[in-house]
Protein backbone atom coordinates (compact mmCIF):
# COMPACT_ATOMS: atom_id res chain seq x y z
CA UNK A 1 0.00 0.00 0.00
CA UNK A 2 2.77 2.44 1.25
CA UNK A 3 4.58 1.62 -2.13
CA UNK A 4 1.92 2.29 -4.34
CA UNK A 5 1.03 5.50 -2.69
CA UNK A 6 4.77 6.69 -3.03
CA UNK A 7 4.08 5.53 -6.64
CA UNK A 8 1.15 7.51 -7.35
CA UNK A 9 2.70 10.95 -5.34
CA UNK A 10 6.16 10.25 -8.20
CA UNK A 11 3.34 10.24 -11.36
CA UNK A 12 1.55 12.89 -10.12
CA UNK A 13 4.42 15.04 -9.54
CA UNK A 14 5.95 14.30 -13.02
CA UNK A 15 3.07 14.80 -14.82
CA UNK A 16 2.38 18.00 -12.85
CA UNK A 17 5.98 19.05 -13.67
CA UNK A 18 5.85 18.02 -17.15
CA UNK A 19 2.85 20.28 -17.67
CA UNK A 20 4.48 22.95 -15.82
CA UNK A 21 7.42 22.81 -18.59
CA UNK A 22 5.26 22.97 -21.35
CA UNK A 23 3.41 25.84 -20.05
CA UNK A 24 6.73 27.95 -19.55
CA UNK A 25 8.04 26.75 -23.19
CA UNK A 26 4.86 29.09 -24.45
CA UNK A 27 6.25 32.57 -24.78
CA UNK A 28 4.60 35.86 -24.56
CA UNK A 29 3.94 38.22 -27.01
CA UNK A 30 6.07 41.04 -27.47
CA UNK A 31 4.15 43.59 -28.26
CA UNK A 32 0.19 43.73 -27.95
CA UNK A 33 -2.74 46.22 -28.87
CA UNK A 34 -6.77 46.22 -28.23
CA UNK A 35 -8.57 46.71 -31.11
CA UNK A 36 -12.07 46.23 -29.38
CA UNK A 37 -13.23 46.03 -25.92
CA UNK A 38 -16.24 43.42 -26.02
CA UNK A 39 -14.07 40.88 -28.41
CA UNK A 40 -14.65 39.80 -31.82
CA UNK A 41 -16.55 37.59 -34.16
CA UNK A 42 -14.10 37.17 -36.70
CA UNK A 43 -10.64 38.93 -37.77
CA UNK A 44 -8.43 38.29 -40.38
CA UNK A 45 -4.83 39.39 -40.67
CA UNK A 46 -2.86 40.56 -44.40
CA UNK A 47 -0.35 38.20 -45.39
CA UNK A 48 2.08 39.91 -44.32
CA UNK A 49 0.21 41.23 -40.72
CA UNK A 50 0.81 44.74 -41.53
CA UNK A 51 -3.29 45.35 -41.38
CA UNK A 52 -5.80 43.65 -39.99
CA UNK A 53 -9.85 43.58 -40.31
CA UNK A 54 -12.20 42.97 -37.71
CA UNK A 55 -15.63 42.11 -36.63
CA UNK A 56 -16.07 42.82 -33.54
CA UNK A 57 -18.94 42.17 -31.55
CA UNK A 58 -20.30 46.07 -30.14
CA UNK A 59 -18.84 48.18 -33.64
CA UNK A 60 -19.34 46.49 -36.31
CA UNK A 61 -16.33 45.96 -38.71
CA UNK A 62 -12.81 47.97 -38.52
CA UNK A 63 -9.76 47.93 -40.51
CA UNK A 64 -6.06 48.70 -38.61
CA UNK A 65 -2.33 49.76 -39.87
CA UNK A 66 -1.11 47.01 -37.07
CA UNK A 67 2.52 48.84 -37.00
CA UNK A 68 0.98 52.38 -35.92
CA UNK A 69 -2.08 49.93 -34.52
CA UNK A 70 -4.02 53.03 -36.53
CA UNK A 71 -7.67 52.32 -37.76
CA UNK A 72 -8.23 53.49 -41.26
CA UNK A 73 -11.55 52.56 -41.73
CA UNK A 74 -14.94 51.74 -40.04
CA UNK A 75 -16.68 48.98 -42.17
CA UNK A 76 -20.65 48.28 -42.06
CA UNK A 77 -23.33 46.82 -44.07
CA UNK A 78 -26.18 49.17 -43.12
CA UNK A 79 -25.69 53.01 -42.31
CA UNK A 80 -26.85 54.02 -39.11
CA UNK A 81 -26.37 50.50 -37.61
CA UNK A 82 -23.10 48.41 -36.23
CA UNK A 83 -23.28 44.80 -38.40
CA UNK A 84 -22.52 41.55 -37.33
CA UNK A 85 -19.68 40.04 -39.39
CA UNK A 86 -19.32 36.28 -39.38
CA UNK A 87 -16.31 36.45 -41.46
CA UNK A 88 -13.94 38.58 -42.77
CA UNK A 89 -10.85 38.27 -45.12
CA UNK A 90 -8.17 40.47 -46.63
CA UNK A 91 -7.23 39.35 -50.32
CA UNK A 92 -3.52 38.52 -50.69
CA UNK A 93 -2.28 41.20 -52.64
CA UNK A 94 -3.86 43.27 -50.07
CA UNK A 95 -5.82 45.66 -52.50
CA UNK A 96 -8.93 44.34 -51.41
CA UNK A 97 -11.30 43.03 -48.57
CA UNK A 98 -14.34 41.38 -47.68
CA UNK A 99 -16.76 41.10 -45.06
CA UNK A 100 -19.79 38.64 -44.32
CA UNK A 101 -22.69 38.22 -42.26
CA UNK A 102 -25.62 36.66 -42.44
CA UNK A 103 -26.62 36.46 -46.30
CA UNK A 104 -24.68 39.95 -47.03
CA UNK A 105 -21.03 40.09 -48.45
CA UNK A 106 -19.86 43.34 -49.14
CA UNK A 107 -16.40 43.97 -50.63
CA UNK A 108 -14.41 46.91 -49.73
CA UNK A 109 -11.58 48.74 -51.61
CA UNK A 110 -8.02 48.70 -48.95
CA UNK A 111 -6.51 52.18 -50.88
CA UNK A 112 -9.41 54.37 -49.93
CA UNK A 113 -12.06 52.03 -47.79
CA UNK A 114 -15.07 52.55 -50.34
CA UNK A 115 -17.50 49.37 -50.72
CA UNK A 116 -16.99 48.18 -54.42
CA UNK A 117 -20.39 45.71 -53.94
CA UNK A 118 -22.71 44.54 -51.87
CA UNK A 119 -24.18 41.14 -52.83
CA UNK A 120 -26.78 38.88 -50.99
CA UNK A 121 -25.93 35.38 -50.68
CA UNK A 122 -28.17 32.06 -51.24
CA UNK A 123 -27.30 30.80 -47.42
CA UNK A 124 -25.65 32.64 -44.09
CA UNK A 125 -21.92 32.73 -44.38
CA UNK A 126 -19.96 31.01 -42.04
CA UNK A 127 -16.80 31.16 -43.57
CA UNK A 128 -15.16 33.60 -47.28
CA UNK A 129 -11.86 33.73 -48.74
CA UNK A 130 -10.88 35.78 -51.53
CA UNK A 131 -8.33 35.06 -54.36
CA UNK A 132 -5.26 37.74 -54.74
CA UNK A 133 -6.76 40.09 -56.47
CA UNK A 134 -9.78 40.09 -54.69
CA UNK A 135 -11.64 39.05 -58.18
CA UNK A 136 -13.33 36.12 -56.44
CA UNK A 137 -14.56 34.61 -53.02
CA UNK A 138 -15.04 30.81 -51.68
CA UNK A 139 -18.11 30.94 -49.73
CA UNK A 140 -18.91 28.14 -46.76
CA UNK A 141 -22.93 28.48 -46.11
CA UNK A 142 -25.28 26.68 -43.82
CA UNK A 143 -27.06 25.43 -47.21
CA UNK A 144 -24.91 22.46 -46.79
CA UNK A 145 -23.17 24.16 -50.04
CA UNK A 146 -20.14 26.24 -50.37
CA UNK A 147 -20.23 28.55 -53.62
CA UNK A 148 -17.44 30.27 -55.82
CA UNK A 149 -18.72 33.53 -56.12
CA UNK A 150 -17.56 36.82 -58.82
CA UNK A 151 -17.36 39.03 -56.03
CA UNK A 152 -16.73 41.89 -58.43
CA UNK A 153 -18.78 41.46 -61.36
CA UNK A 154 -21.87 39.16 -59.78
CA UNK A 155 -22.57 35.41 -60.48
CA UNK A 156 -22.18 32.36 -58.84
CA UNK A 157 -19.05 30.57 -60.79
CA UNK A 158 -19.50 27.29 -58.82
CA UNK A 159 -21.64 25.33 -56.49
CA UNK A 160 -20.01 22.60 -54.44
CA UNK A 161 -22.80 20.62 -52.58
CA UNK A 162 -21.26 19.01 -49.55
CA UNK A 163 -24.45 17.66 -47.70
CA UNK A 164 -23.87 20.00 -44.65
CA UNK A 165 -23.00 23.29 -43.07
CA UNK A 166 -19.79 24.66 -44.22
CA UNK A 167 -17.55 25.85 -41.44
CA UNK A 168 -14.03 26.24 -42.66
CA UNK A 169 -12.90 27.02 -46.46
CA UNK A 170 -9.70 28.24 -48.43
CA UNK A 171 -8.15 28.56 -51.59
CA UNK A 172 -5.65 28.82 -53.54
CA UNK A 173 -4.22 32.77 -54.70
CA UNK A 174 -4.73 31.83 -58.39
CA UNK A 175 -8.16 30.55 -57.10
CA UNK A 176 -7.51 27.31 -59.01
CA UNK A 177 -8.35 24.91 -56.02
CA UNK A 178 -10.85 25.13 -52.82
CA UNK A 179 -10.85 23.52 -49.62
CA UNK A 180 -14.03 23.16 -47.22
CA UNK A 181 -14.64 21.85 -44.13
CA UNK A 182 -18.12 20.70 -42.84
CA UNK A 183 -20.38 19.50 -40.16
CA UNK A 184 -20.48 15.57 -41.30
CA UNK A 185 -16.35 15.74 -40.29
CA UNK A 186 -15.25 15.91 -44.45
CA UNK A 187 -12.58 17.93 -45.78
CA UNK A 188 -12.87 18.17 -49.68
CA UNK A 189 -10.93 19.35 -52.03
CA UNK A 190 -12.47 21.25 -55.32
CA UNK A 191 -11.19 22.20 -58.79
CA UNK A 192 -12.75 25.32 -58.74
CA UNK A 193 -12.48 25.42 -62.56
CA UNK A 194 -14.73 22.70 -63.19
CA UNK A 195 -16.13 22.37 -59.71
CA UNK A 196 -15.26 18.35 -59.39
CA UNK A 197 -14.46 16.83 -55.90
CA UNK A 198 -10.33 15.91 -56.57
CA UNK A 199 -9.89 14.53 -52.65
CA UNK A 200 -12.49 13.97 -49.74
CA UNK A 201 -10.93 12.99 -46.54
CA UNK A 202 -12.56 12.30 -42.76
CA UNK A 203 -11.41 13.71 -39.39
CA UNK A 204 -13.34 12.64 -35.99
CA UNK A 205 -15.40 15.44 -35.27
CA UNK A 206 -17.31 18.73 -37.46
CA UNK A 207 -14.55 20.65 -39.02
CA UNK A 208 -13.21 23.94 -37.06
CA UNK A 209 -10.63 25.06 -39.39
CA UNK A 210 -9.06 23.89 -43.09
CA UNK A 211 -5.94 25.89 -44.60
CA UNK A 212 -3.81 25.13 -48.25
CA UNK A 213 -0.87 26.38 -49.75
CA UNK A 214 -0.95 29.27 -51.76
CA UNK A 215 0.49 26.80 -54.87
CA UNK A 216 -1.75 24.32 -54.05
CA UNK A 217 0.60 21.82 -52.97
CA UNK A 218 -0.72 21.05 -49.71
CA UNK A 219 -4.26 21.13 -46.60
CA UNK A 220 -4.37 20.98 -43.52
CA UNK A 221 -7.85 20.55 -41.13
CA UNK A 222 -9.03 19.76 -37.63
CA UNK A 223 -11.58 19.01 -36.24
CA UNK A 224 -13.26 20.39 -33.38
CA UNK A 225 -11.87 18.28 -30.02
CA UNK A 226 -10.40 15.71 -32.34
CA UNK A 227 -7.31 15.30 -34.56
CA UNK A 228 -6.00 17.61 -37.27
CA UNK A 229 -3.97 16.22 -40.36
CA UNK A 230 -1.64 17.41 -43.66
CA UNK A 231 -2.21 15.77 -46.95
CA UNK A 232 0.18 16.09 -49.89
CA UNK A 233 -2.13 17.56 -52.79
CA UNK A 234 0.07 15.70 -55.34
CA UNK A 235 -0.74 12.14 -54.36
CA UNK A 236 -3.80 12.70 -52.07
CA UNK A 237 -1.81 11.09 -49.02
CA UNK A 238 -1.24 12.26 -45.72
CA UNK A 239 1.80 13.68 -44.99
CA UNK A 240 1.66 13.94 -41.53
CA UNK A 241 -0.48 14.05 -38.09
CA UNK A 242 -0.79 16.82 -36.22
CA UNK A 243 -0.22 16.89 -32.12
CA UNK A 244 -3.56 18.65 -30.99
CA UNK A 245 -2.67 17.99 -27.30
CA UNK A 246 -4.88 16.18 -24.67
CA UNK A 247 -7.63 17.72 -22.01
CA UNK A 248 -8.58 15.20 -19.70
CA UNK A 249 -11.17 13.63 -21.53
CA UNK A 250 -10.75 15.10 -25.31
CA UNK A 251 -8.20 16.92 -27.80
CA UNK A 252 -7.91 20.81 -28.32
CA UNK A 253 -9.30 22.20 -30.88
CA UNK A 254 -7.79 24.12 -33.02
CA UNK A 255 -9.68 26.89 -34.54
CA UNK A 256 -6.97 28.56 -37.37
CA UNK A 257 -3.85 27.61 -39.31
CA UNK A 258 -1.90 29.09 -42.57
CA UNK A 259 0.85 27.73 -44.19
CA UNK A 260 4.33 29.58 -44.77
CA UNK A 261 5.00 30.93 -48.55
CA UNK A 262 7.56 28.56 -49.18
CA UNK A 263 5.85 25.90 -47.79
CA UNK A 264 8.31 24.44 -44.74
CA UNK A 265 5.96 25.73 -41.87
CA UNK A 266 2.66 26.06 -40.55
CA UNK A 267 1.35 28.32 -38.41
CA UNK A 268 -1.52 27.03 -35.67
CA UNK A 269 -3.64 28.72 -32.90
CA UNK A 270 -5.91 27.31 -30.80
CA UNK A 271 -8.98 27.76 -28.75
CA UNK A 272 -6.89 28.26 -25.55
CA UNK A 273 -5.11 30.65 -27.07
CA UNK A 274 -1.93 29.01 -27.94
CA UNK A 275 0.25 29.61 -31.15
CA UNK A 276 2.54 27.05 -32.33
CA UNK A 277 4.86 26.97 -35.18
CA UNK A 278 5.51 23.75 -36.99
CA UNK A 279 7.79 22.02 -39.21
CA UNK A 280 5.19 20.57 -42.59
CA UNK A 281 6.93 17.54 -43.18
CA UNK A 282 7.22 16.07 -39.87
CA UNK A 283 4.62 17.99 -37.76
CA UNK A 284 7.47 18.74 -35.09
CA UNK A 285 6.71 21.92 -33.03
CA UNK A 286 9.15 24.38 -33.32
CA UNK A 287 8.19 26.88 -31.20
CA UNK A 288 5.31 28.45 -29.21
CA UNK A 289 3.34 31.04 -27.63
CA UNK A 290 0.36 32.48 -25.43
CA UNK A 291 -1.52 35.27 -27.14
CA UNK A 292 -2.50 38.12 -24.58
CA UNK A 293 -5.31 37.32 -21.98
CA UNK A 294 -7.02 40.09 -20.10
CA UNK A 295 -7.64 39.28 -16.16
CA UNK A 296 -11.43 40.05 -16.48
CA UNK A 297 -14.27 37.83 -17.26
CA UNK A 298 -14.11 35.92 -20.06
CA UNK A 299 -10.81 35.82 -19.55
CA UNK A 300 -10.04 33.23 -22.40
CA UNK A 301 -9.11 33.88 -26.03
CA UNK A 302 -9.39 31.95 -29.17
CA UNK A 303 -7.16 32.26 -31.78
CA UNK A 304 -9.03 33.47 -34.91
CA UNK A 305 -6.64 34.85 -37.18
CA UNK A 306 -2.55 34.46 -38.26
CA UNK A 307 -0.20 35.57 -40.48
CA UNK A 308 3.97 35.27 -40.91
CA UNK A 309 5.86 38.47 -41.35
CA UNK A 310 9.48 38.78 -41.55
CA UNK A 311 12.87 38.11 -39.80
CA UNK A 312 11.05 35.46 -37.54
CA UNK A 313 8.08 37.65 -36.61
CA UNK A 314 4.41 36.12 -37.08
CA UNK A 315 1.36 38.03 -35.68
CA UNK A 316 -2.23 36.75 -34.45
CA UNK A 317 -5.57 37.90 -33.21
CA UNK A 318 -7.30 36.55 -30.04
CA UNK A 319 -11.46 36.48 -29.59
CA UNK A 320 -11.19 39.12 -26.57
CA UNK A 321 -9.90 41.71 -29.23
CA UNK A 322 -6.15 41.73 -28.75
CA UNK A 323 -3.49 41.98 -31.51
CA UNK A 324 -0.37 40.30 -30.84
CA UNK A 325 3.40 39.99 -32.00
CA UNK A 326 5.17 37.13 -31.72
CA UNK A 327 8.86 37.01 -32.39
Amino acid sequence: MKRTVKKALKRGFWTASVLALIACSAEAPTRTAQYAVQGLYSADLSNDGSFALIGSIEHGGSYWKTSVNERRYSWNHAQGEYSSMSSVDISPNGEFAATGGARTLVLWRTVNGQADGYWTTPGDIQSLKLTENGDYALLGLDDQTARYFDIKRGGILQTLRTGATVRAVDVTQDGRWGITGDDLSKVSVWDLQTGQKKFEWELNNRISTVAISADGKYAFAAAQLGNAKIWSLVSGRELTAVDTGKLEYRNVTISKAVFSQDNRQLLTGEVTGKVSLLQVSTGQVLKEWQVHKVRKRPSGASVIALSFGLSNRYFAVGSNGYFNVLD
